[in-house]
């Protein structure tokens, strides 16, 4: 079992602390000044008030023990088993002997009441009955729907048509239990009761001036010695104008009633949580010191009160770091694990951990960071990347550094030419693809390249020179390149071809490079197996022209049309006209370009199923004005016009019909399972779609989220129920899935400003 948790310690630390000097400061007044006045005060009363709760729960708790005790004998399981008939005779001997050892000068108890619903039948001192029959069988049965299984509760004997006690006492104090107490079905109760007024005999109050009273968590009062004051509440009392808080588990409280100040001295049970009050004048107790001792009283309390508040508020914040941890340790915390001792063991444990689980999490970043970076270069050499995506990737991998450093760069492809006539088979060729790349990757300096790439068949690498001059570059690459040949076949018996792109400076080519070093390549069924092949000694030495089409805008385009982002389209729609033409090399290319974004956006209408009837166009016609436009604008305001904008159209009255289905079904749903558990994770689960997309859906269609709608459709029922039909207030709220009639009762009341029963009787009449 944990010891005492760190708060408590610090907490009781700080208390001890502050605590201290006030008690030292008190006592030295209390020694010169007014012994009187602090013993009176601040001694007599709170040990009085303990005597007091100790004497009477000792009452309380015999009494306690002796009904669990006789709940739980196996006379008390017989008989809850057994109808209890004439023939039952000597069962219910034995069980009123039972019950007669609870009746004792001990315990108090004037009666026991045993109730059996499930074989109907109820015991008191009276004798036994059928419950059916007896008077008050609602009024004992309402106890059936109390939260806990055992509560001390305060009957008004009055409510009874036959009596609960035989005194003149107006108010009963009893112990209600339910049974039986070892399983999970209750189909019984027992009743202890003990007359309120009984309890004077317990309090001998030598001081007339002194008003004892005891009230329970209503803040109503269980005992008084005026027994007409049983049975009201706290604010009633005139000295308590209103409902009190008291906050600590023990103290005093000065209150000031008709010009007159009282103590109020009170303390909390943590048996049944009732307060004990001891209402006292302090002029009374301090006619001849009265200013020394309300000075030493009030400066006491007042620093013991701050220093609490301020140690419970600052041990709080120093805390809540440590508990936010112990809380987010002990929701992950496996069950194989060894339970600590206290928080900081358990923290530590958890670093430990941490400290075990972030090697093993380095380990696996470190098996997948090379396959990151694979796709990072793949997409850099397809061209698949923004400006912007190439800085930020180059960073947060480190690349920066080197294309800090290089002035040049190229990109070599290189390929296997063939297995034929080698001691390998086609299923080596992976491996053998593997062992390549090693070679390239140890020969050439990590400084001087980025990582290696394989696409399909073709290793790719990006070399970096630190040289300006174009001949001390091609050098260096001449000289890379023949050793990598060379160390392939020496070592694996491959042939290989390599293919070398035009120097570039700017990482942004090298999408262009790669088509230049695959170009290259290409030039192998001229030249043969086992060469080297620079691409500028195809071109004549002149970069390659590669008109770079807008392609990914146009998807950003396809992709707002699809989702009938009106905005979103028109605008991407702008951006791809204006990169259309900027990056052009001639009219004809420009009309190519166009030509491929009509042909996309006829796949969209076909991949969609719209028909041409829908677009209110002919494709034949689509061409010919296309063809027939040469200003920008004019071919902007056509693909707007003609496709986009009914595309959008479209598009938009799918996703609406859609979204009015989905709320539809969700709505017919509700009407059919509001009075189960029923929630947007079931609707979801039988539509088969995500439940908070299907909640924005019906927000969206309806106005309402989900469960204000249920919660409505729920309310509508219980008023159709209350005025079409007869079932019970306990029924309805059953069907509706509440915990308890009384939760109904307060929701109702809440919407409608009244009752369920004054609703019916309303609208009956």
């Amino acid at each position: 079992m944990r010891n005492i948790s760190l708060l408590t310690k610090m907490i009781i630390f700080g208390c001890v602390l502050s605590i201290l000097p006030v008690v030292f400061v008190g006592t030295f007044s209390y020694i010169q000044s007014s012994n009187q006045v602090q013993e009176q005060v601040n001694h007599a009363e709170i040990q009085f008030i303990k005597q007091l709760n100790s004497n009477i729960e000792q009452i309380l708790i015999t009494a306690n023990h002796t009904l669990t005790n006789l709940l739980d004998s196996t006379v008390m399981e017989n008989a809850l088993d057994n109808p209890l008939h004439a023939s039952d005779f000597r069962l219910y001997n034995n069980l009123r002997s039972e019950i007669s050892h609870l009746q004792s000068f001990d315990t108090k108890v004037e009666d026991v009441i045993i109730i059996n619903k499930r074989q109907n039948w109820m015991i008191k001192n009276s004798g036994i009955s059928r419950l059916n029959q007896h008077l008050d069988q609602e009024e004992y049965l309402s106890y059936m729907d109390m939260m806990q299984h055992s509560s001390w509760v305060l009957l008004e004997n009055d409510d009874y048509t036959d009596p609960i006690s035989s005194g003149s006492c107006p108010y009963t104090i009893s112990l209600v239990k339910k049974m039986p107490i070892v399983t999970s079905e209750k189909y019984g109760l027992a009743f202890a009761n003990i007359p309120a007024c009984s309890i004077a005999d317990i309090i001998n109050n030598e001081q007339e001036a002194e008003e004892v009273m005891i009230i329970n968590e209503k803040q109503q009062l269980v005992f008084h010695h005026d027994s007409s004051m049983i049975g009201t509440y706290l604010s009633d009392h005139p000295v308590f104008d209103s409902e009190f808080e008291f906050s600590n588990s023990s103290g005093q409280i000065h209150l000031v009633y008709d010009n007159h100040p009282y103590t109020v001295t009170y303390y909390k049970s943590n048996f049944n949580k009732w307060i004990y009050l001891s209402v006292i004048s302090i002029d009374h107790l301090t006619k001849e010191s009265r200013q020394i001792g309300w000075f030493t009283l009030v400066i006491s309390l007042f620093i013991i009160l701050i220093s609490f508040v301020f140690v419970w508020l600052m041990t709080k914040r120093l805390y809540s770091p440590v508990n936010k941890l112990v809380k987010l340790i002990e929701g992950n915390e496996s069950d194989n694990l060894v339970k600590p001792i206290n928080e900081i063991q358990l923290i530590e444990n958890h670093i430990k951990h941490l400290f075990s689980s972030k090697s093993k999490l380095e380990h696996e970043v470190r098996d997948h960071i090379q396959q990151i970076r694979s796709l990072f270069l793949n997409r850099l050499f397809i061209g698949n990347l923004r400006k912007s995506e190439i800085d930020e990737k180059v960073n947060y991998f480190g690349f920066d550094a080197y294309l800090k450093r290089w002035k040049s760069m190229v990109v070599l492809t290189l390929q296997v030419d063939t297995l034929d006539n080698t001691r390998y088979k086609p299923k080596d060729l992976e491996l053998l693809l593997f062992a390549v790349s090693n070679i390239v990757e140890e020969e050439i300096e990590q400084e001087r390249r980025f990582p290696s790439v394989w696409f399909d068949r073709t290793l790719v690498i990006l070399v970096g020179s630190e040289a300006e001059d174009v001949g001390q570059v091609n050098g260096y690459i001449y000289k890379l390149t023949e050793s990598l040949k060379n160390l392939v076949e020496r070592y694996l018996g491959l042939s290989i071809s390599i293919g070398i792109s035009l120097i570039f400076q700017e990482i942004k080519m090298a999408s262009r490079a790669y088509d230049e070093g695959l170009e290259a390549l290409k030039h192998r069924v001229k030249l043969g197996k086992g060469v080297i092949i620079p691409f500028s000694s195809i071109n004549f030495g002149k970069p390659s022209v590669i008109y770079e089409y807008p392609g990914r805008t146009e998807l950003e385009l396809i992709d707002a049309i699809k989702i009938a982002d009106h905005e979103d389209s028109l605008k991407f729609l702008r951006v791809w006209m204006e990169r259309a033409t900027n990056e052009m090399q001639s009219p004809s290319e420009y009309q190519i370009s166009l030509m491929r974004l009509l042909n996309k956006l006829l796949i969209i209408k076909q991949e969609a199923g719209i028909s041409f009837q829908q677009l209110g166009v002919h494709e034949a016609s689509l061409y010919e004005e296309l063809l027939a436009l040469h200003v920008m604008e004019e071919i902007e305001d056509w693909f707007k016009e003609r496709l986009v904008l009914p595309l959008l159209r479209i598009f938009s009255d799918r996703r609406d019909s859609q979204y009015r289905n989905l709320s539809e079904e969700i709505i017919d749903m509700i009407q059919n399972h509001f009075d189960s558990d029923f929630t947007l994770e079931d609707c979801a689960a039988k539509l088969h779609y995500n439940a908070n997309y299907l909640g924005n859906i019906f927000k969206k269609e309806t106005q309402f989220t989900f469960s204000e709608y249920l919660s409505d459709y729920r309310s509508r029922m219980a008023r159709q129920w209350l005025m079409e039909t007869e079932m019970t207030i306990k029924e309805i709220a059953d069907r509706l899935r509440y915990n308890n009639s009384q939760n109904f009762i307060r929701s109702f009341r809440k919407q409608e400003g009244m009752t369920p029963g004054q609703y019916r009787v309303k609208h009956w009449q």
